[in-house]
């Protein structure tokens, strides 16, 4: 029934457009071709696939058809046959993104054919989901001149959602079907009809009106202020308001002066300070690939019209078009900018000159030291030939563009293609030439590099200082430490995580300079040994951090989560090291009594974690840089850590740091897009864990009425809580005291549970 509703009612809303006025008076007659039907590209469909799709088309040509009338003789009129085979004929041999171009084109066919005065709808049924289609009317004739477009019109029509809606007791308590209908003006900028809708439908759904007309005026004001419609018509239905009545419907007229908005404000979305947001893609695979990356972006952020807002996690992807060279670094990074797209160009390229890349000799597509490319630039549709389009022409084909992407900015849209970056990499990863393993989401490390998801690493616990809860001070004396650290290297510990500082629950804190010198012993002494794997230093303190660095340690271990000094995060975007971010709350002394979650401790972890990474992103720490770790034990007890176990992909994702590189795992979110704000999802984010005999094990284990075990005889305990979260998919690293069970775990639950 809505369906119906709406093709019979946009006619009302077209009707009001003001052609009367400057239709000329000798043009009375009108000999139309209405519902004509062809099979063709016309833009992505409603499930974001590039396939031919049925578009619908009415073709009013306005004529004077007096000598036709009087003689019978066809010639002197326009011949209706003629019209429409045209039109089927360009349908058949061209392809479209917008249907704004589509019609334009279409009536422009029908211009060659002598028609003085041209008004032609497209309707494309397939567009949208929830709507009965979209549409888009334009006007051309040689009397409107450049001003044709003034009379551009796009309609979507029969837009289903369903609210509270009503000042009736039995409508507050179920929602009901609203039918709405936009018709706007389409001149001024492109409305990217399919984000709209997206926006009408969850405004919509998330209301609570007792009257139609605060409804259609807040979705008109969406419409203008959020997504910088001129001006529209907006009308509601409800279906189900009156018994033995088709509908109930308000319709409201309105346009930016209503709203108080200046005629040259752009969008709301991308704000008015001078600042505009773009998308840059990151590539290297020549010579140091992270340092040219991280050169590039120091550049950038050293500009002072530019500001890096955000950054991706990094991808190793197979070359394209040109194969003969090395495997690509790819990433991507969001930035605001006061300069226009050219000179935004000019000094992208400017940048790349400096770090190294050079394009004398190199195949098209061949390889390079780096490579910055713009993909996006706020809504702006730039064509300057070989100079610069935007958005890039081939984003919709590219992996290691879509991916990193995705990251920063899945729900931003596609100008031309009106798609998400999500749905486009969606839809990428539906064709036959998409395949996951071309591509890695990497960690690079002076001496390795690790490839995400695609097996669990093992970090071995070195606690040098005399309190340990676990092993009593056993490493303390460097020589032993070193020792230990060796025996882990050898039975396969992928990283060593050297601590000075007890933070179990009840540990009393050590003055600074002691925890940094126990643990720069250590670091030296290993760095002297040639110990070549990677060392993380366990601290919450930017000093003993910065110390470590310098002694040699590669990864900063925090606890805290940066919150229990501020210095931490800045330290480590300055050093531009892996960060391992933990969820807890309160310190050693305070944390056994801040154990209530409101009974979601999974979702509770998940809001607070996302809060830190929030501040990382925005401290300007890389998101590629960044491991998470639940915090198991920390201000959770033993229920609340079981629960967090078995609740990891509530924390990032199906399939966790590998999510998101197959269509089976790929993660999508609906939170609302904000230029300025990096994305601080959770999303594909690796993720540690430390269950390494925890006090929670223990209580699992003992025996009724038994002490809770030592320590040390917890290690059953830990290998089968690391077989789990391997299991679920959703674990990189494994934090561990007894490092050679733990890797014949580790190498057996890979094998059991990831694909190969």
């Amino acid at each position: 029934m809505a369906r119906g509703l709406a093709t019979r009612a946009r006619s009302e809303s077209a009707a009001r457009a003001p052609l009367a006025a400057v239709r000329p008076a000798h043009l009375r007659d009108t000999i139309a071709v209405r519902g004509l039907e062809v099979r063709m590209h016309a833009g992505l469909d409603a499930w974001g696939r590039a396939v031919p799709q049925p578009v619908h088309i009415d073709a009013v040509l306005r004529t004077d058809v007096e000598r036709a009338g009087r003689s019978d003789h066809l010639p002197y009129s326009l011949n209706y046959g003629e019209v429409y085979r045209a039109l089927e004929a360009h349908c058949r041999a061209h392809r479209y993104d917008d249907v704004g171009a589509l019609a334009d084109a279409l009536a422009q066919v029908c211009r060659e054919g002598r028609a003085p005065w041209v008004e032609l709808t497209v309707r494309l049924p397939r567009a949208l989901l929830r709507a009965a289609h979209v549409a888009m009317t334009v006007v051309r004739s040689a009397e409107l001149a450049g001003a044709a477009d003034a009379y551009d019109r796009l309609c979507i029509d029969g837009l289903e959602a369903y609210a509270i809606l009503g000042v009736n007791a039995w409508e507050r308590e179920t929602r009901q079907r609203v039918c709405i209908h936009l018709d706007m003006a389409a001149a001024a900028r492109p409305v990217r009809y399919e984000a709209l809708a997206r926006a009408v439908e969850a405004l919509v759904e998330a209301s609570s009106y007792q009257t139609v007309e605060s409804l259609a005026t807040d979705i008109a004001r969406l419409a203008i202020v959020e997504h910088g419609v001129e001006e529209l018509a907006v009308r509601v239905e409800k279906p189900s308001a009156i018994m033995y009545a088709e509908c109930a419907s308000v319709e409201v007229v309105r346009d930016r002066a209503f709203f108080g908005v200046p005629a040259d404000a752009p969008p709301a979305q991308t704000g008015a300070d001078g600042w505009r947001a773009a998308a840059l893609a990151l590539g290297s695979n020549l010579g140091d690939r992270l340092a040219h990356l991280e050169a590039a972006l120091a550049r950038l952020d050293a500009h002072p019209d530019v500001r890096v807002v955000d950054t991706s996690f990094l991808y190793e992807t197979q070359p394209m078009y040109y194969t003969e060279q090395p495997r690509f670094l790819n990433g991507a990074c969001r930035i605001q900018t006061r300069l226009a797209p050219h000179d935004l160009l000019r000094v992208t390229q400017a940048i790349e000159t400096d770090v190294g890349r050079t394009k004398a000799g190199v195949p098209r597509n061949g390889p390079r030291v780096v490579d910055v490319d713009l993909l996006l630039y706020e809504d702006a549709v730039v064509e300057d030939g070989e100079h610069l389009v935007v958005p890039h022409p081939r984003i919709a084909e590219r992996a290691f563009v879509l991916h990193p992407l995705a990251d920063i900015m899945p729900n931003a849209e596609h100008p031309v293609l009106q798609r998400t970056v999500a749905q486009l990499l969606h839809t990428l990863m539906h064709t036959a030439a998409y395949d996951a393993r071309d591509t890695a989401r990497v960690l690079p490390l002076a001496h390795t590099q690790w490839r995400w998801g695609e097996r669990t690493l093992v970090m071995g616990i070195l606690n040098a200082t005399p309190d340990s809860f676990s092993d009593a001070g056993e490493l303390a004396d460097v020589d032993a430490a070193v020792d230990a650290a060796e025996r882990m290297v050898r039975a396969g510990a992928d990283m060593l995580d050297v601590g000075g500082q007890s933070t179990a629950p009840g540990a009393p804190e050590v003055p600074e300079a002691e925890e940094a010198a126990r643990v720069v012993r250590v670091i030296r002494a290993l760095v002297a040994r040639g110990v070549q794997t990677p060392i993380s230093v366990d601290t919450y303190r930017a000093s003993v951090a910065r110390a470590a660095l310098d002694a040699g340690a590669a990864i900063v271990n925090d606890v805290s989560g940066g919150t229990r000094d501020a210095d931490m995060l800045p330290l480590v975007a300055a050093r531009r090291c892996p960060y391992v971010l933990m969820h807890s709350r309160g310190d050693a002394q305070t944390m056994t009594r801040l154990t209530d979650y409101g009974g979601d401790v999974a979702g509770t972890v998940a809001a607070e974690l996302a809060a830190r990474v929030r501040a990382a992103l925005d401290a300007g720490v890389r998101r590629w840089n960044i491991i998470l770790d639940p915090g198991l034990g920390f201000a959770k007890n033993a229920e609340g850590s079981v629960a967090l176990l078995r609740a990891l992909p509530r924390l990032v994702g199906a399939g966790g740091s590998r999510g998101g590189l197959d269509a089976a795992t790929a993660h999508t979110e609906r939170a609302p897009y904000r230029a300025a704000e990096p994305w601080a999802s959770l999303a594909h984010f690796p993720l540690l864990l430390g269950a390494s005999r925890k006090r929670f094990l223990g209580a699992l284990i003992r025996a009724p009425d038994a002490p809770v075990p030592e320590p040390k005889a917890r290690v059953y305990a830990t290998l089968a809580a690391c077989t789990a979260a391997i299991a679920s998919g959703c674990v990189d690293v494994i934090r561990v005291h007894d490092v050679a069970p733990a890797v014949d775990t580790a190498r057996t639950a890979d094998a059991l549970t990831r694909a190969r």
